[in-house]
C-alpha cells in the first residue's frame, strides 16, 4: 500500500470536483521505479470512476518511467517522469483536477497570445520532491499545454533521471528548458514566460 487510509479518504473527497474521464498512462521498463509508480498510479484510480490507469510500451518522453495525464479524448502533452512523491505528490493531484476540469493558471490577456501559436512547443521542468517553487513551474508548464496543442509540457524528476539532469546541466531547480534552446530558472509570471516561448520559436 502506497497512501495511508486518510489520505485516501482526503483524495477521493478531492477528486468529487472531476469533471471529464481522466486517464493515467504508464510507459515503463521493467525496474523498481515503475513498478513503484504502477502502484501508485493503481491505487490513485480506484478512488475516482473518474479515473483510469493504462500501462503501456513504448515511450513519450526522452525516458521511461513517465507518465502521461489525458482525458479519454485528448492528449494534451502532459508528462511526469519520475514518481510524483513528496512535494510533488500534490502537484501531480492537482495536474489531475486541471486536465479533467481544462483548469489552467495564466491570465486571460496571455492566453490569447498564447493560442496563436503555430510551431512546436517543448517545455521541460527539470524538479525535485523537495523544491519549494517546484510545483508552481510545473503546474505553469502545464497551463501552457492545456491552452494549445502545439505544447507539450513535461516535468522530470532529477533525482529519478540524474543523467538529465546532467546533460542539461541542471544546478538549481526549477529549471525550465524550451525546445532545447532557450532556459531559465525559477517561476515567471505569465508574461515573461510567453516571452520565452517566443524566443524559443521565433517570432509569431
Amino acid at each position: 500500500m502506497v497512501l495511508s487510509e486518510e489520505v485516501k479518504q482526503k483524495l477521493k473527497n478531492e477528486f468529487s470536483s472531476l469533471k471529464d474521464d481522466v486517464k493515467l498512462v504508464l510507459f515503463s521498463k521493467n525496474d523498481d521505479l515503475s513498478n513503484k509508480i504502477k502502484e501508485l498510479l493503481t491505487e490513485l484510480s480506484q478512488l475516482s470512476e473518474k479515473i483510469t490507469f493504462q500501462e503501456k510500451e513504448g515511450t513519450k518522453c526522452l525516458e521511461n518511467p513517465c507518465i502521461s495525464i489525458e482525458t479519454l479524448e485528448k492528449d494534451f502533452g502532459i508528462r511526469y517522469m519520475g514518481l510524483p512523491s513528496g512535494g510533488e505528490f500534490p502537484t501531480f493531484i492537482t495536474a489531475i483536477k486541471m486536465v479533467s476540469t481544462n483548469n489552467y493558471d495564466i491570465s486571460e490577456r496571455i492566453e490569447e497570445f498564447v493560442e496563436e501559436v503555430d510551431k512546436p512547443v517543448d517545455i521541460k521542468v527539470f524538479v525535485t520532491t523537495s523544491c519549494g517553487w517546484c510545483p508552481p513551474a510545473i503546474l505553469k508548464a502545464y497551463s501552457f499545454a492545456l491552452v494549445n496543442d502545439y505544447i507539450t509540457a513535461t516535468a522530470i524528476d532529477c533525482y529519478n533521471f540524474p543523467d538529465l539532469a546532467n546533460k542539461y546541466t541542471v544546478s538549481s531547480v526549477p529549471k525550465t528548458v524550451i525546445n532545447d534552446s532557450i532556459e531559465f530558472v525559477g517561476v515567471k509570471d505569465d508574461n515573461d514566460y510567453f516571452g520565452y516561448i517566443v524566443k524559443a520559436i521565433g517570432e509569431i
